[in-house]
């Protein structure tokens, strides 16, 4: 068989008889084509299977309709609704994306970006793990940032899409005292003394308002170089059992690290949620078919992500550097319930 040759705009002029202007306007949707012009053009895509030529379209307009997603785990479900929501957005913008994961390598994936020239990038990445000063060589380069995690970056220069952990975490404090709680613990997968850990800094301010006499005890914070997984769950709940401090309450840093704990306290011989409540954050799917349905603050993650794409796209279009905070819901299941106070903790 011969070689297919390749099928040019100007050949889909031809067969739609338009102008190869109008052809563009239709591909990039940037101008208003009549619903008549706009039919006969992707018919004669369909029948001549055209394809764009992306890099030739680059440098003529010196954009690669190229963007990238940054993630630091991407086996937590919570990441795939984040990648769902910024790529149904980003495709339908006609921008292809590129989903970069790595505990170790953040920084080489940034210096890649240059080198690609790509658009932009959403860093959902905690802080710790990447140097700012590469996102400010991206900018000074004209490839966009939206950075989530409660990076200190500068706003003048960065986008930022960011989650109420404060709010939250009144909301889901306040909800297990009206259950009777009063030893509530947390287990973070980060540091206690992590300036952008919002949960830790909320679950603070809430052991004080609400007067807790657990005080600081209770919470368990995770070690270095700091996972949010299931083992980090169930490791962090079996630190906080053999403090031998009575808990009947505890909430995780996400429902991946709460599956871990529930595990743990199951391990010990309590019951949930008759002895001990549990509660996480995201709100993923599967904490709906868990054994023991998990409580969780819940956010909408491909919305999330969608809204990320969406502060990214009009920094690269408009160059606007924008701000959003997504607000959580606390969404009742069957892990939490009434505090039954137990000798057994």
């Amino acid at each position: 068989m011969g070689r297919k040759m390749r099928v040019t705009r100007k050949d889909v002029a031809n067969r739609a008889g338009v102008s190869t202007a109008t052809v563009s306007y239709v591909l990039n949707k940037s101008k208003k084509i009549s619903d008549e012009t706009t039919s006969k053009v992707m018919q004669a895509i369909a029948e001549l299977d055209y394809r764009p030529d992306m890099i030739a379209r680059s440098m003529s307009v010196e954009q690669t309709m190229q963007v990238g997603i940054v993630l630091e785990d991407i086996t937590n479900p919570f990441s795939g609704g984040l990648i769902r929501g910024f790529e149904k957005a980003a495709n339908e913008k006609n921008y292809f994306v590129s989903v970069c994961t790595s505990f170790d390598k953040l920084d080489d994936y940034f210096d890649n970006f240059i080198a690609r020239r790509i658009d932009g990038i959403f860093v959902a990445a905690l802080p710790y793990k990447f140097n700012v000063n590469k996102l400010y060589d991206l900018v000074d380069r004209d490839i966009k940032v939206v950075v989530s995690g409660n990076a200190i970056a500068d706003y003048k220069k960065v986008s930022s899409l960011e989650n109420d952990y404060i709010d939250a975490m009144e909301q889901v404090m306040e909800y297990l005292y009206a259950l009777g709680h009063r030893n509530i613990a947390y287990i973070s997968g980060l540091g206690k003394n992590m300036t952008y850990d919002l949960r830790c800094i909320g679950y603070r301010q809430m052991i004080t308002k609400l007067g807790l006499t657990c005080g600081n005890e209770l919470l368990i914070d995770g070690k270095s170089p700091y996972f949010t997984g299931v083992e980090e769950g169930y490791s962090g709940a079996k630190r906080l059992i053999e403090t031998g401090k009575k808990f009947t309450a505890v909430i995780c840093t996400n429902d991946i690290m709460a599956f871990g704990a529930m595990k743990a306290i199951r391990d010990h011989g309590l019951r949930i949620p008759e002895d001990v409540s549990v509660v996480g954050f995201d709100g993923i799917k599967l904490g709906e078919y868990y054994e023991c349905p998990l409580t969780s603050m819940a956010l909408e993650q491909e919305e999330c992500g969608r809204k990320a794409f969406d502060l990214l796209y009009n920094n690269m279009t408009q160059g606007t550097v924008g701000y959003y905070k997504n607000m959580l819901h606390l969404v009742e299941r069957e892990s939490t319930g009434k505090c039954r106070e137990t000798e057994k903790i």
